[in-house]
């Protein structure tokens, strides 16, 4: 072989190994994740925000604000006499911050928030029409309590009739009656439990925590500009009849938000419409009304930081 076919050999080997071997860089891909770390604070689902803090970018403005939230929600959990769980979910991050999120409380009628979604899930799956007329029966569905149904009982309602009582009066005969469209209470309970947090529950002693409850309201959150059946939900919510706990003189006009109330049990889980909008679950279980000016006050103190204190860009 010549001197030149000897270095064109050479080359040619070089080149070859070059191209498939197995340490060969990916610039095209490196290029994608260098970027990718370089990325400013973006939006994150829940479950991303609870990821590993380290491989989540957090700018440090970003960092000393939610510092200062969860401190207020610390300091507030402290100053209540029983049982408090609350979550809080910045909107425009996805980052979540919890106390006792993981504890869990009777639902009580935070549980109709839920049940309503699976009511508009099901008329646009087919399964139900918004002019259905369902009978109203007395041993299955009459129950004590909040709403407007039980002061003029009339013997059969719309599904949509229904659907607005239950959120709007949290009407309990309403709710009761829009069981039975799964079977019954027991099936309903199951299956939104299943669908919204993939769990099971005791159907007789249901209970949430704060984090479940700022799931399902993420849920409604997210999907309601694409749903027009879950923005009447948010609709409703907001015009409750219920003006306490988390509609305060604050807040008023500016929050979708629904009650739960059973002995000791006073909750509240609502939207917050601030200029960034924020989530807030909070369960309590205390002495007498404890919980009702709990909510408002821990509701105000946030948020006045989300309006006032939130990171420019």
């Amino acid at each position: 072989m010549t001197l030149y076919g000897m270095i064109f050999s050479i080359c040619f080997f070089l080149i070859v190994s070059f191209f498939f071997s197995p340490h060969t860089v990916d610039y095209a891909t490196e290029a994608q994740t260098n970027e990718e770390k370089e990325l400013p604070l973006k939006k994150l689902s829940v479950s991303a925000a609870k990821s590993d803090a380290a491989k989540t970018f957090e700018p440090a403005e970003f960092t000393a604000f939610y510092d200062k939230i969860n401190q207020a929600m610390i300091s507030a959990s402290k100053s209540f006499n029983g049982d408090v769980g609350m979550t809080y979910v910045d909107l425009t991050t996805g980052k979540q911050l919890s106390v006792n999120g993981t504890q869990e409380f009777y639902s009580a009628s935070t549980i109709k928030v839920p049940l309503a979604m699976m009511i508009a899930d099901k008329v646009q799956a087919g399964e139900l029409n918004w002019e259905d007329q369902l009978t109203y029966n007395e041993k299955e569905d009459y129950e004590d309590g909040t709403g407007i149904i039980i002061n003029n009982i009339q013997p059969s309602y719309t599904v949509r009739t229904l659907q607005e009582y239950n959120i709007t009066y949290s009407d309990n005969i309403a709710k009761n009656m829009l069981y039975r469209t799964f079977g019954d209470d027991v099936k309903a309970k199951k299956a939104l439990y299943a669908h919204f947090l993939q769990k099971e529950t005791e159907w007789d002693d249901a209970k949430f925590t704060s984090e479940d409850a700022a799931k399902i309201l993420n849920i409604l959150y997210d999907e309601k500009s694409t749903n027009p059946e879950y923005q009447t939900i948010y609709d409703y919510m907001k015009k409750t009849v219920f003006h306490e706990r988390m509609d305060t003189p604050t807040t008023s006009g500016k929050v979708a938000h629904k009650i739960g109330s059973y002995a000791g049990f006073l909750h509240d889980i609502g939207i917050l419409e601030t200029e960034h909008p924020f989530i807030l679950t909070v369960f309590t279980n205390g002495q007498t009304n404890d919980g009702i000016s709990f909510i408002s006050t821990i509701t105000d103190q946030l948020w006045t930081i989300q309006q006032n204190e939130y990171p420019k860009k």
